[in-house]
């Protein structure tokens, strides 16, 4: 991933959480629940880097203190597995 992309993730991941706080995890998950709904993967992959951008935003902010509930780790876990899976099938 190039420097400028990187920029794009963190940039996202500053102003979900400058517009939405601490609410900000949630309304990112929803962002990629209905892009998976509409199977736009390539969003799904942006967004999930971007809420990986903001947890580790939040850890480098907040040391020592869990940011995202655990439910909502889970549930980026399991978009990155089907998008890694959808991935290997359109390699094929």
């Amino acid at each position: 991933m190039g420097a400028k992309a990187d920029k794009d993730l963190w940039g996202q991941a500053l102003a979900i959480e400058s517009r939405y706080g601490d609410r900000g995890p949630k309304v990112i998950a929803a962002m990629i629940s209905e892009l998976q709904r509409a199977s736009n993967y390539a969003d799904v992959e942006f967004w999930t880097n971007v809420a990986q951008c903001l947890e580790d935003l939040h850890a480098i902010r907040y040391p020592g203190i869990v940011r995202m509930p655990a439910a909502e780790n889970r549930q980026f876990a399991a978009h990155r597995k089907q998008q890694d899976c959808s991935a290997a099938t359109q390699k094929v």
